[in-house]
């Protein structure tokens, strides 16, 4: 039986090697000059590619993809990789390669399949699928524009959404799937920065990271909230925190809902208004500038005292009651208005594509016999931590294993 794996980035390849194992003659399409590129960029280059915890919360309460997920857990893909010669090392339940190079990954995935002997065509897009007497046509172009027709018996569609596109997730077969009719879900950034008002105060602290805890309201109800450290840039807030609400920020405004963003830069400093008063006595300090000295990073203090409209240069004995007060509030309640999310080109995933509800248990689409869907293309994404990945090799088992 010929099968056509459609994608070479983590799911498509996982699909190839158990689709594979079945005895099939399998054909990896790939529009990349080379397979598995996006993956040496994940983890900052030492590619997380698991997690020892896994819930239906690191996938915003997707129970569905946990009973996908355990026919081949964190557990299996450890395994798995263990078996063609990665070795684990795990850090606070993030699971890397020893050697934390995501190469590692890559190398053995490839080794992988020249064992297997599949075939690889680079350079290689499909530009549309036809069925033809229980065969799947596809027409397809190579970067020198020389068309070619290729057929298979299924069809494995694992070819992303949008998200870093430089990598290869370029949105480009989904003009295919508007041509079969296979509805899917708009694909949006995930896991990116946030676009924020008051640029004075984002220029002040641009380059600052701190610890901090983040939330969003949107119409001001409370819909997603995280702690750890955030970044500031110019256009707003970045860093794991913000990177983990950024996609109900990004439904949010495509829906075109009220946004508001609010952090809290001293939640795990316990009571600011006691600390605050306590710091007031510090003999050294004289102004109200002296006063964040060495308790929060001072561009950060600077643009609190602004948002605050207080002087840094206002003397501590000489700020009225009212206007503490009012910096207490600040203090535990930064708020300001989304503007906007990171681009595609800096989301790492995205939300949208083919519902969980279209595809039967081994992920083929209920309205076309023969043709599977693995990755990203499907409606899920996790957090940042190794979820996709996971995700990815999951769904990648499944849909290869159930050809």
């Amino acid at each position: 039986m010929k099968v056509g794996i459609i994608g070479g980035g983590a799911a498509g390849i996982m699909s190839a090697l158990f689709a594979c194992k079945g005895k099939n003659e399998v054909t990896v399409i790939e529009h990349n000059d080379k397979l598995l590129k996006k993956i040496l960029s994940t983890g900052n280059g030492k590619c997380n590619f698991t997690n020892t915890e896994l819930k239906a919360e690191d996938f915003h309460n997707n129970y569905q993809v946990i009973e996908f997920t355990d026919r081949f857990s964190q557990f299996d893909a450890v395994k798995f990789f263990n078996n063609i010669g990665v070795v684990e090392y795990i850090r606070d339940g993030y699971v890397y390669p020893n050697s934390e190079q995501a190469s590692s990954i890559r190398n053995a995935l490839l080794m992988e399949l020249n064992r297997y002997d599949v075939n690889i065509l680079l350079n290689t897009y499909v530009k549309d699928i036809k069925l033809l007497n229980n065969v799947f046509e596809l027409d397809t172009c190579n970067t020198d524009r020389k068309s070619c027709k290729l057929y298979f018996d299924k069809l494995i569609v694992a070819t992303g959404l949008k998200a870093s596109p430089k990598l290869g997730s370029d949105g480009s077969f989904l003009p295919v799937l508007d041509k079969l009719h296979i509805e899917y879900r708009v694909p949006l950034p995930a896991l990116c920065g946030i676009k924020l008002d008051n640029k004075k105060f984002f220029k002040m602290t641009s380059g600052v990271r701190a610890k901090g805890k983040i939330a969003v309201y949107i119409d001001d109800k409370k819909t997603a909230g995280n702690f750890g450290e955030l970044q500031f840039a110019d256009s707003g807030i970045s860093g794991i925190p913000a990177f983990q609400v950024s996609r109900y920020v990004s439904i949010a405004l495509y829906e075109n809902r009220s946004v508001n963003i609010r952090l809290d830069m001293f939640s795990h400093l316990g009571d600011i208004e006691n600390l605050l008063n306590s710091r007031k006595n510090i003999l050294s300090f004289v102004t109200m500038g002296d006063l964040g000295n060495g308790l929060i990073n001072s561009k950060l203090w600077l643009g609190i005292l602004e948002i605050a409209k207080i002087s840094p240069e206002l003397k501590i004995k000489k700020i009225d009651n009212k206007s503490f007060d009012r910096l207490v509030l600040i203090c535990k309640n930064l708020s300001f208005t989304a503007k906007g999310i990171g681009d595609f080109d800096k989301s790492q995933v995205c939300t949208g594509g083919i519902p969980l509800k279209d595809v039967d248990e081994n992920l083929m689409y209920k309205d076309i016999k023969n043709l599977y869907f693995a990755g990203e293309i499907l409606d899920v994404d996790g957090i940042c931590g190794g979820y996709n990945l996971q995700w990815a090799w999951t769904s990648g088992y499944i849909a290869g294993n159930g050809l």
